[in-house]
């Protein structure tokens, strides 16, 4: 369990790195099938399996919680000191990723082709709707503890850590770059590395955000663990395609947020 906390605390910080996927080194670290098969199958199973389930999850859950806890206040201070010089790590990392998703598939195949641009298509729609009804602050820091959390946000919040959770879980695939392309990486975060200061000051507010970030994390871990098990299995290649157009055009969006 140990060996598993230390590959769990790895994962955490994997997936607060746009463009490192969680689930890559998850395969690397050889944790992947079993997290997902415990993942899915969990509800399916007989009780003494189910505890056994729930402690293996628990350690994971708790290893990746210390890896993102960790690593968040060096992301935000980078991010706030030098924005440029972060964004273009960032941008390095998520580079090598690309080939990576569809490494052994064939790309010249037209049903492949066809869904990189479905993907590619989607993605620039949301950078133009971004651009035209977007905040343009969206790279940045854009909520205070001070100043609360409206019902709407809170929604949104949970829609973000369903939609990262699906990401998180798949190879190649990193759930922190898509909060980046929806705008809530920064404030992210901006929520995780002010939690210690928080509880020094007795301000129980930011936990609201963050219980709301992690319910829809969990609902999308166990949500789409399933739904993306079998997209891999029965349509893989076009999955994998369909995300590669996706996260390539994601560089724009991710270069216009500063």
């Amino acid at each position: 369990m140990i060996l598993l906390f230390l590959k769990s605390i790895i994962i955490g910080v994997a997936n607060i790195i746009p463009g490192v996927s969680g689930g890559t080194l998850a395969v690397m670290l050889n944790v992947y099938d079993p997290i997902t098969e415990k993942i899915g199958n969990f509800f399916l199973v007989d009780r003494k399996t189910k505890l056994s389930y729930f402690f293996y999850l628990l350690v994971v859950l708790v290893g990746a919680a210390t890896g993102i806890f960790l690593f968040a206040n060096i992301i935000r201070y980078s991010i706030t000191n030098y924005p440029k010089i972060t964004v273009t790590i960032f941008t390095l990392l998520i580079l090598p990723s690309i080939p990576y998703i569809v490494k052994g598939l064939d790309y010249k195949k037209k049903k492949n082709i066809l869904a990189f641009c479905y993907g590619a298509i989607i993605m620039i729609i949301f950078i133009l709707l971004g651009l035209k009804y977007g905040d343009k602050t969206a790279g940045a820091v854009t909520i205070q503890l001070s100043e609360g959390f409206t019902t709407i946000y809170l929604i949104k919040l949970f829609l973000c850590g369903v939609v990262a959770a699906g990401a998180m879980i798949i190879p190649g695939i990193s759930g922190s770059l898509l909060l980046m392309m929806l705008g809530e990486y920064y404030n992210v975060v901006y929520l995780i590395s002010s939690l210690t200061l928080s509880l020094k000051e007795k301000s129980f507010t930011i936990f609201i955000p963050l219980i709301i970030l992690a319910l829809g994390i969990g609902v999308g871990l166990v949500a789409f663990s399933k739904a993306i098990n079998y997209l891999l299995k029965n349509h893989r290649e076009f999955t994998l395609f369909f995300i590669e157009g996706i996260i390539t055009f994601s560089i724009i969006q991710i270069w216009l947020s500063i």
